[in-house]
Formats: structure tokens, sequence, C-alpha cells
């Protein structure tokens, strides 16, 4: 996949949500992202009022229970609170969306469960894993099933993901078991004692058209691509994937000393 360059990203906020008018997340949820932005900078600030419902309809262009929905959402998560016959004020900034640090171990990516909700978008048979280039070893000669997936956190989509495992791989795990958050789990007990040696590389890129789509960000939206090749002992791939993360939900962390 070739990426644009970078470019100023767009800063306002209800045309943001006009541009992800076409997007299939629901409404509701780009309001309590874009919501939850006003309170981080200040726009909305602390202790302050925010504006009435029917203003914010207007505003955003929507139904006013669609409003009401998003902004109860943001009463959950303790950002807000309503009171009968004063407004709706602020109480506090929000923590930072990251919630997933990228895993820089073998044993942190196995056993390391994320709460997420997983979207299929794509399953079919190929002979080599496309657009991704592996870390080395030789190609398995039934090919590879391809799967593609997104992934929300809170039902915000975060990662797009294109996974390649060997066919025969693929058959002992089934689809089905796909569904788990934690992939490399299945790969692990299924390998056994053919699992060689794990490569992964992280680095930073542009969000194209299609990606900043299916995660709900503006073109060039900064994104984190992590490729990942898991081989056996005989330097045959046996796991490719290719992840491309909402930069402000991730991060990596590392202990140096």
């Amino acid at each position: 996949m070739t990426l644009p360059p970078p470019r100023a990203p767009r800063t306002s906020s209800s045309t943001a949500i006009a541009n992800l008018a076409q997007v299939g997340t629901p409404i509701y949820v780009k309001l309590v992202m874009s919501f939850r932005k006003r309170i981080e900078s200040g726009e909305w600030p602390v202790d302050q009022q925010i504006p009435s419902l029917d203003e914010l309809a207007r505003e955003e262009g929507v139904a006013r229970a669609t409003i009401r929905h998003a902004i109860g959402f943001l009463e959950a998560e303790g950002l807000i609170g309503r009171y009968r016959g004063r407004g709706t004020f602020v109480l506090r900034r929000p923590q930072s969306e990251v919630f997933y640090d990228i895993p820089t171990s073998w044993d942190t990516l196995v056993n390391h469960v994320p709460d997420i909700q997983i979207e299929w978008l794509e399953s079919n048979t190929v002979m080599q894993p496309q657009s991704i280039n592996h870390h080395g070893g030789t190609l398995a000669p039934d090919g590879y099933q391809h799967l593609r997936r997104l992934q929300k956190h809170n039902h915000i989509p975060y990662f797009v993901g294109d996974s390649y495992v060997e066919r025969a791989l693929f058959r002992a795990i089934g689809k089905k078991g796909f569904n788990s958050p934690v992939p490399m789990q299945l790969i692990q007990k299924h390998a056994g004692a053919r699992l060689g040696r794990v490569e992964q590389t992280i680095q930073a890129s542009n969000a194209d058209f299609e990606v900043a789509q299916l995660l709900d960000v503006p073109v060039n939206t900064a994104i984190m691509v992590v490729t990942r090749s898991v081989f056996d002992k005989d330097e045959v791939l046996m796991y490719e994937s290719q992840g491309l993360f909402r930069s402000d939900f991730v991060r990596v962390h590392m202990r140096l000393r």
C-alpha cells in the first residue's frame, strides 16, 4: 500500500463529522469523539456549561435524540454532569485515548488480551502475502488464507489489519478461531514445536483515503504500521500481518534501563 505524504489535518469538529458521514460507524460515536476532543482541547473548559442539546443539534445537523445519546456516553465516562434546571457542565478532562501498548516481546504479544470488538472485512485464498515485505524466509507452497479485519475499542475504530495464515495452519485453527483478539495465541498453540523466529517492524505513516474511511480520521492522519512475521524452524513463513493503528490510540513503550 502506497501512502501519500502528510498534510495539515482538518481542525473543525463539525467539518470532520460531515466528512465521515459515509463511514459505517454510528453518528453518535463520531459525536462522542468530537465532544471529547472539545473537552480535551479546552474548548469546553472544566466547570463550565456546554451548549444545550438544541444548540448542539442545530450545530451538528442531527436529531436532538442523537445528541442526547452521545452526551450520555460522556456522562457515563464522568466527563460531564447534567443538573436539572442548571444545564450540563464539564467535570473533568478526559484521560489519554491511548489504551494499547504495542507489544515489544513475544510473551506480551501472546498474553495481553485487549478489550476490543472485531468486524470482518474480507477473507480469501492467495499464494503469497500482498503488499507486505516479510522478514526473509521462504513461502509456504500451499499458499495462505488472507484475513482482513477492523478492530474497535468502545465501538471506535482504531485498527485495520491484513493477516496471511499458512493454509495448513489456517485449516487446523479454523476461521472461527481468529475471532480471538490475540491471534498469536492461536499461532503458538497450533504451531507447537514448529515455531521458529518472530520479527516485528514498527513504522510511522499516513492514512490514505481507504484507511481514513475505515478508521474515522481525516486523510493523511498519522498512523502506525506494525508488520509481524512468524516462521517455522525451517524458515517457512507461517503467518504475516500488517496492522494500521490510529496513532492517538496506541503507543510503543520500552524500558531502556
